[in-house]
């Protein structure tokens, strides 16, 4: 028997860290199967950072919500493809799987409170970017040693002697 372990509205997560969603009208619903494509994101943040689109299988029809959850964890859902909900998650998932990706809903609010989120894939806090330690030193304090030239580096002076031909 599989059980929902997490369910917030028309959305849950089964015990093996699957995602569902419960689509359609309260009395003709059926149930989709969701990807997931960030690893370490809480079942909230995946939400309400809209990280998962549909793979394309599709449960039959159900009379209500509840009845599609039961059928759930009673393996009584027939799986089928859906090919059109297969490739528009396809697109979905191009469009939110880029690092940069905020929902319409949380920009709405950033414009509205001018509270600025970061996505929680990113991390914590932006890292710096590398830095060279001996090009931040002011020049007193490099190493006196001539600079050795490149190996592949071209010279100027054979653009001073024409090719022969």
């Amino acid at each position: 028997m599989t059980r929902i372990r997490q369910r917030r509205d028309r959305h849950f997560i089964d015990d093996q860290s699957r995602l569902y969603w419960i689509n359609g009208p309260e009395h003709h619903c059926y149930l989709s199967e969701q990807r997931q494509w960030r690893s370490g994101l809480t079942f909230e943040e995946l939400l309400e950072w809209k990280q998962c689109a549909p793979s394309g299988l599709v449960s039959q029809r159900f009379p209500s919500l509840q009845a599609a959850c039961e059928a759930f964890e009673h393996h009584q859902v027939q799986w089928s493809l859906d090919l059109y909900l297969r490739r528009m998650g396809d697109e979905m998932a191009l469009q939110r799987g880029v690092d940069d990706y905020k929902p319409t809903a949380l920009q709405d609010e950033e414009q509205r409170t001018g509270c600025l989120r970061r996505q929680p894939w990113l991390g914590a806090e932006p890292s710096r970017p590398p830095r060279c330690e001996l090009s931040a030193r002011p020049a007193s304090c490099r190493p006196a040693t001539p600079e050795l030239p490149h190996q592949l580096r071209r010279r100027r002076s054979s653009a001073l002697n024409p090719p022969v031909r």
